[in-house]
C-alpha cells in the first residue's frame, strides 16, 4: 500500500479530544505555505488558515469541523496571467482507530451488488498510531477544491466554433462521413 505524503503536518493527539470539544487554529508559516503552493500548482498561497473545532466521535474518534480559509494567486488558463482568489473549504471529517471499524461490508445488498448512497456520510478515515494530521486535512480540502482550469474572473475564452456551432476561422474540411456516403452514392448507380 502506497503511503501517501503531504506538503505540510500539524499533527494533534487524538486521545485528548475525550468528553469536551477543543477549538484549534492552524495556520502554516511561510515556508509550509511555499510547499504546499507548489504541491498544487499554485502561483502562491498569501494567507492560509484553518480554524478546526475537534469533537469527540464515537468511542474514540474525532470529528474535525471548520473552515480552511485561504487567498491564493492561481494562473489564468486563458490568458496565462496570475490572479487573485478568496477559498472558504467547509470541513467535516471523522477519524476512528483502526481497531474500531466493523470488518462487515456494509454496502452490500441481499444479490452481493455494492450499493452506495450518495446522500450517506463518506466513512471515517483511520487514525494512525493515535494522531489526526491536520495538515494533511488541509491539503487534502485544498486539492479537492481546485478548479482544474481557473479562470481570471471576467475572462472567456474566444475561438473555436460559434454558436452556430462553425468554426471561426480558416476553411472547413470535409466530413469523413461525407467521404463514406460519395463512396456509397457511387456504387449504388
Amino acid at each position: 500500500m502506497k503511503k501517501e505524503t503531504f506538503p505540510y503536518a500539524f499533527k494533534v493527539n487524538a486521545n485528548r479530544v475525550v468528553d469536551k470539544d477543543e477549538t484549534i487554529t492552524v495556520k502554516p508559516d511561510a515556508a509550509a505555505l511555499e510547499a504546499i503552493a507548489a504541491a498544487y500548482d499554485f502561483v502562491r498561497i498569501r494567507d492560509l488558515e484553518a480554524r478546526f473545532t475537534l469533537k469527540p466521535y464515537r468511542k474514540a474518534g474525532v470529528r474535525v469541523v471548520g473552515p480552511v480559509l485561504a487567498s491564493v494567486t492561481q494562473t489564468c488558463v486563458v490568458t496565462l496571467e496570475p490572479f487573485e482568489s478568496e477559498l472558504k473549504l467547509e470541513v467535516d471529517r471523522t477519524f476512528e482507530p483502526a481497531s474500531s471499524r466493523s470488518g462487515k461490508i456494509r454496502d452490500l445488498n441481499d444479490d452481493g451488488e455494492i450499493e452506495i448512497d450518495l446522500e450517506a456520510l463518506d466513512p471515517p478515515d483511520l487514525v494512525v498510531d493515535g494522531v489526526v494530521d491536520l495538515g494533511a486535512v488541509i491539503c487534502e480540502e485544498l486539492a479537492l477544491s481546485l478548479d482544474p482550469f481557473p479562470r481570471k474572473p471576467g475572462v472567456e475564452f474566444q475561438g473555436g466554433e460559434t454558436e452556430t456551432g462553425e468554426e471561426d476561422e480558416g476553411e472547413k474540411e470535409p466530413s469523413p462521413f461525407a467521404a463514406l456516403e460519395a463512396l456509397k452514392s457511387g456504387q449504388e448507380d
